[in-house]
């Protein structure tokens, strides 16, 4: 699993951490083991070019 860049916005309340697992599952495991906190939403992305 590797941790890339994060966006916070506190007017609005939310948080986007990007990164790259294997599975959403995994992903949300590793956030809850860490710090308790999980994500509402899981969004796939692929770069484009």
């Amino acid at each position: 699993m590797r941790y890339l860049p994060y966006w916070v916005s506190e007017p609005q309340g939310t948080i986007f951490c990007l990164v790259e697992a294997p599975t959403a599952e995994t992903a949300t495991e590793v956030h809850r083991d860490a710090h308790g906190l999980v994500a509402d939403e899981l969004f796939e992305v692929a770069e484009g070019k």
